[in-house]
């Protein structure tokens, strides 16, 4: 009997890197047909059709559309902690939260990366099928927390390179003023897309200067 067929090394890193570009592929559909249409009117089918492949290759990467959305949350905590390994500067942070207001006023969606709200169609969404779907629900909250954590490893580097001790609960109030911050307007943007930048400027200006004091 002729032996069973192995794969090279490179080979089957090839086989892998495919599978992965496949599987983004999906997801990436998948985002945007639950940005356009929401996560119970968006269909396997839409879905597969954004993608331009079959539903049955779909489904070797994703059994449903709780598996997706789960996945997309996933997706976007990795790109969350990838991007808290280098946080910006305060002045950075404020150009770039003011870059993202004027994507979210205008219904766009960002690149998923760095610790920013992509959609805030998806991100509202994804709040709302918490409330409803415990899995999701634990999914989020475990990101929350991870992010939570290393936003305060952030703020708390940030004291010990000026010299500073930190306060903990102190540390605690400055990550919960930030996660607000950037949810709020997140949500802001969608009521007042046409606040000035000069207002909103001076806005984070006085509260970042609060989360990151130097």
């Amino acid at each position: 009997m002729p032996p069973n067929k192995v794969l090279s090394p490179s080979a089957d890193e090839a086989a892998r890197s495919h599978a992965e570009a496949q599987r983004q592929r999906i997801l990436d559909a998948a985002q945007q047909c639950f940005i356009g249409r929401g996560f119970h009117a968006g269909s396997i089918s839409d879905i597969a059709a954004e993608a331009n492949i079959s539903q049955g290759l779909m489904y070797r990467y994703f059994d449903n559309k709780r598996t997706l959305i789960l996945a997309l949350i996933e997706r976007q905590l990795a790109h969350d902690q990838e991007a808290m390994r280098h946080p910006p500067a305060p002045a950075d942070l404020i150009e770039s939260l003011l870059v993202c207001y004027q994507h979210w006023a205008r219904g766009e969606t960002l690149e998923t990366r760095g610790s920013t709200i992509a959609s805030v169609v998806l991100f509202a969404q994804i709040n709302a099928e918490a409330h409803r779907d415990p899995v999701i629900a634990e999914v989020v909250r475990n990101h929350d927390k991870q992010i939570g954590e290393a936003i305060a490893q952030w703020l708390r580097r940030h004291d010990q390179e000026r010299g500073r001790a930190s306060d903990e609960a102190a540390v605690q109030q400055r990550v919960l003023l930030l996660r607000a911050l950037v949810e709020g307007l997140a949500m802001r943007a969608v009521r007042d897309p046409d606040l000035q930048a000069d207002t909103l400027r001076g806005v984070l200006t006085a509260a970042i200067s609060q989360a990151l004091p130097e």
